[in-house]
């Protein structure tokens, strides 16, 4: 029974990487994982042996995530939501719930998952697009496009019919066909310290210097979100955002959904207090995207302090 215990913990990071793309959780997807490998403990003595365990194990946990879905709404991103709005407009706040949330590459990405396809497949932007196909279609392709299963293996896990199973994988795949699905890139050295400079210093001017022209801003859980370099710069010299930045802030470079992101920490008397965390995307050296999940409930799983002394630095 030890060995099986083991083979369970094993596929945990399959398994995480699995229910995160289907939930846009990773605070829920954490929670499934948790019971789905308590069923399958439970369940041992009816494991035969027929299909591999991390077979077994992906059938349970892509029922508890349908079951889960069939309770809760679709999360998705403010820039795939609506329209971008002027600088001088409210920030329309919405449920945390609305919202998908980074996950940390830490556990996302567990060795030996280092590839860049496992990385692709849980970017934020394919992620965001995943959460608007049906549930059931999101599990049929993800079990065959990602996961590697027959349309024969899939329409047994889910107990549908072959004809169900392949008109479903049809239409998930041409829904994600026309949008483009970019791969972000890490920044030079010389440019994320820049980047990170800019912020920590207050310096705007160097900042907007690193945005491209068609750059995107969004904050969830904040729906309003920003594109171009006028409307963001503007946005960020706004008295209601200055009144954030001016207090201070730190960055502390992590990574999450197979790419950088930036731990900000906003100073609060002699220290820095975890504030949000930034996935950013840059391209030829300037940031094309920048998506900044607010409340420190995001950083749940990233392996970061709490606190940081006044004259911590990310480098």
């Amino acid at each position: 029974m030890s060995d099986l215990r083991d083979e369970l913990a094993q596929h945990r990071p399959d398994l995480l990487r699995h229910c995160y793309r289907m939930l846009g959780s990773f605070a829920d997807a954490e929670d499934v994982v948790q019971d789905v490998l308590l069923k399958a403990w439970k369940a041992r003595d009816s494991y035969a042996g027929e299909v591999p365990v991390v077979h077994w194990l992906m059938r349970i946990a892509t029922n508890t995530c349908l079951n889960e879905l069939a309770r809760r709404r679709r999360r998705g991103l403010p820039q795939l939501e609506r329209a971008p709005a002027a600088s001088h407009d409210q920030l329309e706040r919405l449920e945390a719930a609305d919202w998908l949330t980074p996950a940390p590459d830490r556990q996302l990405l567990a060795p030996p998952a280092h590839a860049l396809e496992v990385r692709e497949s849980v970017a934020l932007a394919f992620v965001a697009l995943l959460q608007r196909l049906p549930p059931r279609q999101r599990a049929v392709l993800l079990l065959a496009d990602v996961v590697g299963w027959s349309a024969q293996e899939i329409a047994s896990a889910l107990e549908l019919s072959l004809g169900s199973t392949n008109s479903a994988l049809h239409r998930a795949r041409e829904t994600l066909a026309a949008p483009p699905r970019t791969r972000a890139e890490d920044p030079p050295p010389e440019v994320l310290r820049e980047y990170v400079r800019s912020w920590e210093a207050h310096d705007l001017a160097a900042l907007v210097a690193l945005l491209r022209e068609d750059v995107v801003l969004a904050m969830p859980p904040h729906a309003t979100w920003f594109r171009g370099a006028g409307p963001v710069a503007a946005f960020f010299a706004s008295a209601r955002f200055d009144a954030f930045w001016s207090r201070g802030v730190r960055l502390i470079a992590t990574r999450a959904n197979g790419q950088l992101a930036l731990a900000y920490y906003l100073r609060a008397g002699d220290a820095f207090v975890r504030h949000s965390i930034q996935l950013a995307t840059f391209a030829d050296g300037r940031v094309a995207e920048a998506v900044q999940f607010v409340g420190a409930d995001y950083l749940r799983g990233f392996d970061l302090p709490v606190i940081l002394e006044r004259h911590s630095t990310m480098m």
